[in-house]
Order: C-alpha cells, then structure tokens, then sequence
C-alpha cells in the first residue's frame, strides 16, 4: 500500500511494482535494494520475490502489483505522488501493458501530482511517444471506468475525448506526461501523428497546472528510480 514519507520533495509514495537491478554507477547504493531485504526479513508481502544477486538481491526482483493500482483514484486531496519509490517504471521487466494501466491511474487522477524517476529514460520515451501505447492508455482507463461503481472512487474527466460508437465506446486522455518538479525532464521521441479526437502527446503536470517555480531536487542520486 502507499505510505507517507520522509523524502522531502515528495508527500506520499506509491508502488505498484516493486524491484529493479542496477544498471549505472548511480545505482551503487541504492537504498531501495538495502530497504527491501529488510523488508523481506519482516515478512512483507511484496518483497518476497529475490533478485539476480549480481544486479539485485533478496526481496528486490521485479513484480507487479495490480492490487494497488487503483490507489490514487480513492485519494480525493490532491497530493504530490513520488511513483515507484522502490522500483522504476522503466524497467525491461515491466510490461507495456501494466505501464499503460499505471499511466492511465495518473491519467483519471488529475488532481494528483505525479513524480515519476527513472534510469531508463529512453525506453520511457519511445513508450510515451507511440501511438499504440498511447491507445492502450486509453483502453486501461475506460476499463477502469467501466468497473468503477459511482461514488467509489473519484476520477477526473475533465479534457478526455470519448471514443467510438455506441456499442463501442472508450475514453482517450489528453495525454498528460506526469511532471513534478524536477531539474532535467526525460527526452521525448518525436511525436506521433495527430488523429482525429487524440490530441497530441504533451509534457505537463498532472493535478494542478498553475504555472509555478519548480522546486529542486537530485534527480540522480542514491537509490532514486534504481
């Protein structure tokens, strides 16, 4: 489950995967690795599964937990949302398809303020920056509107553009990249065609989108995105 937190640029950290394998001199001490074998010991659900001990370690191996996807859609206060705290979302071993469902989360809450870290920026990129994943975004989100029962969880549909006929509809985002703050913004590949109903893919902040001074902070370092 989503936990508060010490980290002071972030409010509240949410993981729905777990796990990474270090990959650059950045990752040398990450305290995501030394966390989750301690978590491991206490017995923790979500830290069972090992890693590649050369790359990883105990409790530390990539795994996806769709049980709490759902959580920012039950958070009516906005908040500032540090996404995988102790994985990174741009990992091999996470598949398109639950990175879709992820950002289509972050897409139904607006209100919140996503902050997403990662060392692998171009696999990212090329996600964001395709078409097809953008529709699979899109198909998550309507999946999960069409499960939500009213008054259960509060999502924000201002700007999504419905889809289809009546026997076939869906919802497509405008397409928000989660931008808190941070000091280097990860590279986008070029943009894909515009289609009729699907804006184009653009970088801004989720929740509030008052222009505001971006506070700093390390965005490699210890641990962050490992």
């Amino acid at each position: 489950m989503s936990t508060a937190t010490k980290i002071e640029w972030t409010e509240v950290t949410w993981n729905p995967t777990t796990g990474c394998d270090r990959i650059s001199p950045g990752c040398d001490h990450c305290y995501a690795l030394t966390l989750a074998k301690r978590l491991k010991a206490m017995g923790q659900a979500k830290y069972q599964r090992d890693g590649d001990p050369r790359t990883s370690g105990p409790g530390f191996g990539v795994t996806m937990h769709a049980d709490v996807l759902a959580e920012p859609l039950r958070w009516r206060t906005p908040r500032k949302v540090f996404v995988n705290s102790m994985s990174d979302v741009g990992h091999a071993r996470i598949s398109r398809s639950f990175v879709a469902q992820t950002w289509a989360v972050m897409a139904l809450a607006r209100r919140h303020t996503f902050q997403v870290l990662t060392k692998r920026p171009k696999r990212l990129a090329v996600m964001l920056a395709d078409h097809v994943f953008m529709r699979q975004v899109g198909m998550a989100a309507t999946e999960i509107i069409g499960r939500t029962p009213h008054g259960v969880w509060h999502m924000d549909m201002t700007g999504w553009t419905p889809e289809g006929g009546i026997e076939d509809r869906g919802w497509m985002p405008p397409w928000p990249l989660p931008k808190g703050p941070r000091r280097d913004p990860v590279p986008l590949a070029r943009a894909p065609p515009r289609t009729a109903g699907i804006p184009r893919p653009d970088r801004h902040r989720l929740g509030d989108r008052r222009r505001r001074k971006r506070p700093r902070f390390p965005v490699a370092g210890p641990g962050l995105g490992a």
